[in-house]
């Protein structure tokens, strides 16, 4: 008996210490040895419908770029259009894990993170400009992202960011006292004090309800990028466009921090580089999806033959309007702290 214990105890003894070594032995291991075992999949949550106007295509460059470079290292499986989480859960569904990545407007998001209110101020004057002042690393989004961190959040990526006009159903708008008292449906707290401090009322509702409310009459206009405007039809119930780029609307991808940085490093050097390139691909350069030239070749013509009048204004109107809106950056300045505000806007300026 006293021999069987001997022999067990000796089992027992290098079984221990095999799993003493191991428990040393598996931290130091490379982040790369431990990628390189099974494929990671990782879940992707969206609003956007399945071919919604430009954005279910930028979207996809980014999903299909991460499945063909990450072969054998990471995927995406993404749920479009609210499938998996609807857009107010988005960032609560990021937060528990639910999603892994998601992509939602930054405006969405300003309760949380008043610093992404920068994508909303009319600070920009073409695509091209947001594209080189919010792509990753610079300046600016550096700063965006030490303010995320704060709350385990990470820009992982930016498509730029995408003027928002002005769209009224009866009365053609040539000067911000044009707008008093008409009812705008707005999204977001910056694009609503806009709407406010031009003088008119803001009205919150969904996108999907737009249409509707429109018809009704329920709201006299709309604040909404021209490039998506199609998707819901505003150009059946608006008469006016007046190009103005009064805010601005983000899309950018984001991740939970702690995750991202437990991540093999294989798996993030794919989503850095896809990024890169996505970003290039997507917003700004002349061969992205949305681009400049667009403008005058494609969107005005479009909404031209279904009988929108579009209104661009005069030198001397445009510089009413950056007058009339500089109290807006004055006042999102002050609601996230001079010093942060200042710097941010002066980051977006540098160009």
């Amino acid at each position: 008996m006293f021999n069987n214990f001997v022999r067990k105890f000796g089992r027992c003894s290098i079984l221990s210490c095999f799993i003493a070594l191991s428990i040393f032995i598996l931290p130091m291991m490379s982040d790369d040895a431990l990628a390189s075992d099974k494929e990671m999949t990782l879940i992707m949550a969206n609003y956007i419908p399945v071919g919604y106007p430009y954005f279910y295509e930028i979207q996809s460059l980014f999903v299909d770029g991460v499945n063909k470079r990450g072969k054998g290292i990471v995927k995406i499986d993404v749920y479009w259009g609210g499938t998996l989480l609807k857009p107010k859960q988005l960032l609560p569904g990021l937060q528990a894990g639910t999603a892994d990545l998601i992509n939602i407007p930054s405006s969405y998001l300003l309760g949380s993170f008043p610093i992404l209110g920068i994508h909303s101020l009319p600070l920009w004057k073409t695509l091209n400009a947001t594209y080189e002042s919010n792509k990753i690393g610079t300046p600016l989004t550096r700063l965006i992202n030490k303010e995320l961190k704060k709350k385990n959040i990470i820009n992982l990526a930016s498509s730029g960011i995408i003027p928002e006009f002005i769209w009224t159903r009866k009365k053609l708008i040539r000067t911000p006292g044009d707008l008093k008292g008409l009812k705008i449906r707005t999204s977001g707290k910056v694009a609503s004090k806009a709407i406010q401090i031009l003088g008119a009322v803001p009205v919150t509702l969904p996108s999907a309800e737009l249409p509707l409310a429109l018809q009704r009459g329920v709201v006299d206009g709309c604040l909404m990028n021209p490039w998506t405007a199609q998707g819901r039809g505003v150009e059946d119930y608006c008469k006016y466009m007046l190009i103005y780029p009064l805010t601005g609307i983000a899309n950018p991808i984001f991740a939970q921090n702690e995750k991202w940085n437990k991540w093999p490093k294989d798996v993030r050097k794919v989503l850095t580089d896809v990024a890169v390139e996505w970003e290039s691909k997507s917003l700004g350069p002349v061969n992205a999806v949305i681009n400049d030239s667009q403008m005058k070749n494609e969107i005005l013509p479009y909404y031209e033959k279904k009988g929108v009048k579009i209104i661009i204004l005069s030198k001397d109107e445009e510089k009413l309007f950056d007058a009339a809106v500089k109290p807006l950056i004055d006042w999102w300045v002050k609601s996230i702290g001079t010093e942060l505000g200042n710097k941010a806007v002066g980051y977006a300026r540098e160009r």
